[in-house]
């Protein structure tokens, strides 16, 4: 017998948005822990089999018995809990026992099976046209930036190309609204995190990191060339290498001042900058209630790049304190 995985989300109160076979996706539950932020994009995945679950955003993975354990504590209020209480608590809500559920908890894989993606094509990217000039001029990019980066359309998305960094070859791409903050990622679990936006233009003196594809495009627009995107707030191993063969590095991550998950991401890559020994500075938003440069005139991008704060001064190189 299988466990009854859409009754234990049921009564975790997680929505099932879709089924592929044995998974199951839906808003990831500590999205909001993890990033500060709720999943707006949906991309974690449950096995109805195993239980087996993680989410390609933020990382957030494990057994069901860490899904039980996670939600409970952090948005039920309770204690932290422990085995034996999330083994019982599975087993009043399905028809097994305690035993046979330890048991099968104990053999359980730690991971998600997917179903392999389609194999890209570039002649998939023959069903795009060009951004409409409306569009370009809605995010302040020209159009021949936009053509620089492969920046495509589809009705009222963006097409935002994913390569790999050392073959070029396309991995998928990203489809981002224009009229809303949804995304999709086509094929669903596209390694984003194995590359960078714009990695092919990489500026080898100093690159600017930001979090959208669509910065790097206005970047480049304002004369900033050779700027790459991570896809998020989430700097991985494989994107730091990448990155430090770059002879200096500028973080502009969304707003660290007004923007929790920017805030974290510029924590989390000091961190990890001094693991891989990289030296970083940080944008400087001035007290600039801008959310990112992508929303920046020319002239304060210029001023927050040129005056980046030298990661040395910790968490004052990217956070003003309120008084």
């Amino acid at each position: 017998m299988s466990f009854n995985i859409k009754e234990v989300l049921a009564t975790l109160g997680l929505e099932i948005i879709r089924e592929r076979g044995d998974e199951i996706l839906s808003h990831c539950p500590m999205h909001k822990r993890i990033l500060g932020k709720e999943d707006a994009n949906p991309s974690w995945w449950i096995n109805q089999e195993t239980g087996a679950h993680i989410c390609f955003s933020c990382g957030f993975k494990g057994s069901v018995f860490s899904l039980v354990g996670h939600v409970k504590e952090f948005y039920e209020g309770d204690d932290v809990i422990d085995y034996e209480q999330v083994k019982e608590w599975l087993a009043n809500i399905q028809e097994v026992t305690v035993e046979e559920l330890g048991n099968r908890l104990k053999n359980m894989p730690d991971y998600v099976s997917l179903p392999k993606p389609i194999p890209m094509s570039e002649a998939r990217l023959a069903l795009f046209t060009a951004p409409p000039d409306w569009a370009l001029h809605a995010k302040s990019i020209t159009a021949e930036a936009a053509e620089k980066y492969e920046i495509l359309w589809d009705k009222d998305k963006w097409i935002l190309v994913i390569r790999d960094p050392h073959t070029n070859e396309l991995l998928g791409w990203q489809e981002k609204s224009q009229s809303t903050k949804g995304f999709k990622n086509r094929p669903t679990g596209v390694k984003k995190s194995s590359t960078l936006f714009g990695v092919q233009h990489m500026d080898k003196k100093r690159v600017v990191v930001v979090e959208s594809p669509l910065d790097v495009v206005r970047l480049e627009t304002v004369g900033i060339t050779g700027a790459v995107a991570t896809f998020g707030a989430i700097v991985s191993e494989a994107q730091l290498k990448l990155i430090r063969s770059s002879e200096s590095v500028v973080a502009a991550f969304d707003n660290p001042n007004t923007d929790e998950a920017g805030r974290k991401a510029c924590e989390s890559l000091i961190v990890s900058a001094r693991k891989y020994g990289i030296e970083v500075k940080f944008f400087n938003y001035n007290g600039l209630p801008a959310k990112d440069p992508g929303e920046m005139t020319a002239e304060d991008i210029h001023f927050g790049l040129d005056n980046a704060k030298d990661m040395i001064y910790g968490e004052g190189a990217y956070f003003v304190k309120s008084n």
